[in-house]
């Protein structure tokens, strides 16, 4: 199921609803959380179980890769927030990968400066490379 959006009477713009997966992998220098498609409230406990398990398992690093989440409502917003400061209490540090999509949700609710925010996944492992020492915690950013 692909995002198209359909022109209909008016002007107004209909969406198709992208389905939405989650994963984990779990590399060395970092977990890697993925998501994708819309995230809404009948998806949050999808995401909710992979974030209750990182902060369980409490990895060094995570990376929250979000640039293929298409939609993002206000839970989906409120788990990703509730992982960056449950996870972050823990020690862990998170680093988000966010496309124009996510990003514009970020400023319009002045949740910027609360995430560390990467183009891709590279750059945020280096980042998270270059910041965290071997054994966990955080070096200076």
């Amino acid at each position: 199921m692909g995002t198209y959006k359909v022109r209909t009477g008016a002007g107004h713009v209909r969406r198709r609803k992208m389905a939405f997966t989650v994963s984990i992998d779990e590399r060395p220098e970092a977990w890697v959380l993925t998501a994708r498609g819309d995230l809404d409230y009948g998806e949050c406990p999808q995401l909710r179980s992979h974030t209750e398990r990182i902060v369980r398992d409490r990895p060094a690093a995570v990376v929250a890769d979000f640039s293929g989440v298409e939609y993002l409502d206000s839970s989906g917003l409120g788990l990703l927030l509730g992982l960056s400061q449950e996870y972050g209490a823990t020690g862990g540090r998170l680093v988000l990968v966010a496309n124009e999509t996510v990003e514009r949700i970020l400023e319009i609710t002045r949740l910027t400066g609360v995430f560390t925010i990467e183009a891709d996944v590279a750059e945020a492992l280096s980042l998270i490379t270059k910041t965290t020492p071997p054994g966990g915690g955080v070096v200076g950013t």
